[in-house]
């Protein structure tokens, strides 16, 4: 009896409420946005904790210049 076809101001089950228990009431809650962490990001700031950032770096540096 809650159907919302067609829309309604109110839902029928609380219209058709006769001892008047039922309320309808809107609100509006604010949501934070998860910030999504891609997974490069993650995998690099794991190596940086197990082997450090100056290792990590070298490394890099010595991939790069191999090719």
């Amino acid at each position: 009896m809650c159907e919302d076809e067609p829309p309604q101001e109110k839902p029928l089950c609380v219209q058709w409420c006769f001892s008047d228990v039922l309320i309808y009431e809107e609100r509006e809650e604010e949501v934070e946005e998860a910030e999504e962490v891609d997974e490069a990001e993650i995998g690099l700031k794991s190596l940086v904790d197990k082997h450090g950032l100056n290792k990590l770096a070298e490394t890099f540096a010595r991939m790069t210049q191999k090719g």
